[in-house]
């Protein structure tokens, strides 16, 4: 499939940067780690970074982000073998835009990407037939969270209604609606059957293949603040359960096999939460804005508003790695379909309100390429 790629296709250069040159970096305020810098990223801030999925049938690796400037913006990302990871270059395809700032997005095997935002409602921009984006979802408040399920051919919607949605792209209604309760807050539904949904407080434990809810959970005891991310674990079959990030800087690993743990239940077995995303020796407390499990080893990235990421693994209970602080907030992170790569963006994310936003730090999508060694299995620390 031929994707289209548009002439007029925004590119603000940031530094020296080559974009034609793969594994081009240059360290940098925003860049401190040398990782791949995106060019043309949004010129406010970006809400949300989105990988084309595994099994694709376009042959290419899409990279989409959607920002409150009310763009959605794709590229095609290049990959070379290296020495240790592979080396990126990303090559500008299009974009297009809402009427409202845009907070979520996804794309689906044959290269549509759907996104939505602020102004209600979902769009499906079909690349490969370079057609016009066309609305197929509506809520009666903004759209923060969709997702293509490739296993039915449908699309799953969340918004701050406190409603999430599952369409038939042929119909113009939903063909079922889940009542939250509370405004939706995010959702991982990669884990086929297995989805998950949240607000502040719960987490509703979804079985897409059956259509029906399974379990509505607590988070972790020790989770005192509102839920902010969350990620399940790739291995649904043998030990289905999930991560969430809360706004406190911490992260729990609940096991939903472990019982009791629902509605008013204690924490059994194997479920935790650690402490992350914080500075000054614990003191200042940062949100933690994504998590993203890699699909081979298991393990898992966060990204957080101090301006930074890593790499954890929950089965020894230990950080992989840490990464330097970039100037200014890592609202959203993810790995690509095989885990070779770790998308982020640097943008401020307004935790500091006003007096916290610095214009010319700009907003940036950088790529680090993974390694084994940063993402592979270790054995746990003996105390």
């Amino acid at each position: 499939v031929n994707l289209p790629r548009l002439e007029k296709f925004p590119h603000r250069r940031t530094h020296k940067q080559s974009p034609t040159m793969f594994g081009a970096t240059q360290k940098s305020k925003h860049n401190p780690n040398n990782d791949y810098e995106v060019q043309g990223a949004p010129g406010d801030c970006i809400s949300s970074l989105s990988w084309s999925p595994k099994g694709s049938t376009i042959g290419k690796t899409l990279l989409c982000s959607t920002s409150w400037d009310k763009s959605v913006r794709v590229w095609e990302i290049q990959k070379a073998p290296g020495q240790q990871a592979v080396q990126c270059n990303a090559v500008g395809l299009s974009s297009t835009n809402h009427d409202m700032p845009v907070l979520c997005s996804c794309i689906s095997r044959d290269g549509k990407v759907f996104s939505g935002g602020c102004d209600k409602m979902v769009k499906m921009w079909d690349l490969a037939a370079q057609k016009q984006p066309v609305q197929v979802a509506a809520h009666d408040q903004p759209v923060k969270g969709c997702h293509y399920v490739e296993d039915g051919g449908y699309l799953i919607t969340g918004s701050w209604d406190g409603t999430v949605k599952f369409w038939d792209l042929r119909q113009p209604n939903p063909g079922m609606t889940i009542n939250l309760n509370n405004p939706f807050v995010g959702m991982d539904c990669t884990t086929f059957p297995m989805a998950t949904f949240m607000v502040a407080r719960e987490i509703v434990v979804f079985d897409l293949q059956n259509r029906k809810e399974i379990n509505r959970v607590a988070p972790h005891h020790t989770i005192k603040e509102q839920l902010r991310c969350i990620g399940n674990f790739p291995d649904i079959k043998g030990n289905p359960g999930f991560a969430a990030g809360s706004i406190e800087g911490r992260v729990c690993i609940m096991y939903l096999n472990d019982k009791p743990q629902s509605l008013g239940g204690g924490d059994a077995g194997r479920n935790f939460s650690f402490k992350c995303h914080r500075e000054n020796q614990g003191v200042d407390v940062y949100a933690v804005h994504s998590i993203s499990f890699h699909p081979v080893y298991g393990t898992f990235a966060t990204s957080g508003a101090n301006g930074t990421y890593s790499f954890w693994d929950k089965d020894s209970k230990q950080r992989l790695k840490q990464f330097e602080n970039a100037y200014t907030s890592v609202p959203c992170g993810s790995f690509n379909d095989d885990g070779t790569m770790y998308g982020y963006a640097v943008s401020y994310d307004w935790s500091k309100g006003a007096e916290g936003n610095n214009p010319q730090h700009g907003h940036h999508i950088l790529i680090h390429p993974v390694t084994d060694a940063d993402v592979k299995n270790k054995p746990r620390k003996q105390k």
